[in-house]
């Protein structure tokens, strides 16, 4: 079965860092590109059109034996219109690209953003313009708190390690201040994830952490080690500081995270999360 790896397109500068990395996922992963621009009115879609037709003569050369190529769509909301294409064609990853220091750009910005990740049916990759080519994704965060769904994002955190040769995979237990029980989940959680990665041989540490913002602990974290990627779902721990203050956790990760963010969508089995 084909496999395909979906790039948002807008033309900036960030869209293409997106377009960039996808090749060398591509080439990992043995999957072709999609090339997806959403046209709005500000570009002129035959302008467009040929600006995509250039970037596949240019990115072909790249890829080993596999294809690129493009679709340009319409649709009145960015996100909406993105999310149609991704459960028309199921990708097997999304990947966008996010300008300046923090957060989209205005056509993804804000609700527009969180709605592409929380209404996407596959893993989204995240990334800012300012990428850095020259340094693999060798360091990366797995947050794992008292939510059952927390694990779910595992399996994709060793794919993504498998990737990487030199990856380590860097186990942060986030236990909240809500009482011994949930704190015990969490250990347990984390633990569970630990012999997991013993079994499969994969290069990892394990840190737990008191934290009231999984988002801030995260992030001092991640500042802390160098990371490179950190892998979270898109429904996470809620605590007062999240729901009153910040907003939602992944919300906050992809206006906060200098990092690249990889968003898990939780999966609905026998009618419940897990």
């Amino acid at each position: 079965m084909k496999r395909e790896i979906i790039v948002g397109i807008d033309f900036s500068n960030a869209s293409l860092t997106a377009l960039r990395l996808s090749v060398d996922i591509a080439n990992k992963t043995n999957s072709d590109i999609l090339m997806l621009w959403v046209q709005t009115a500000e570009k002129d879609p035959v302008e467009a059109e040929d600006t995509l037709k250039e970037l596949c003569k240019s990115f072909a050369p790249a890829l080993d034996s596999k294809e690129i190529s493009y679709k340009i769509a319409e649709g009145k909301k960015v996100h909406a219109t993105i999310n149609k294409v991704v459960k028309e064609r199921n990708p097997y990853l999304l990947i966008i690209g996010t300008n300046g220091n923090s957060g989209f750009d205005e056509r993804f910005a804000g609700a527009n953003a969180f709605k592409t990740l929380s209404d996407c049916p596959v893993p989204v990759l995240l990334l800012r313009e300012n990428f850095d080519f020259n340094k693999p994704l060798n360091n990366i965060i797995l947050p794992i708190d008292s939510t059952p769904d927390t694990r779910q994002k595992v399996p994709w955190t060793i794919e993504f390690a498998k990737m990487f040769p030199d990856s380590c995979i860097r186990v942060l237990g986030l236990q909240s201040y809500a009482g011994k029980t949930i704190r015990e989940e969490v250990q347990g959680y984390v633990d569970s994830v630990e012999k997991l990665l013993l079994q499969k041989g994969l290069n990892h540490t394990v840190e737990v952490r008191d934290s009231d913002n999984s988002t801030l602990t995260t992030l001092d974290y991640a500042k802390e080690i160098g990371a490179d990627m950190i892998v979270i779902m898109t429904e996470q721990e809620k605590t007062l500081s999240n729901l009153f203050f910040l907003g939602p956790y992944a919300q906050q990760m992809i206006n906060l995270s200098p990092y690249p963010v990889l968003t898990i969508a939780p999966k609905e089995i026998n009618g419940a999360g897990r």
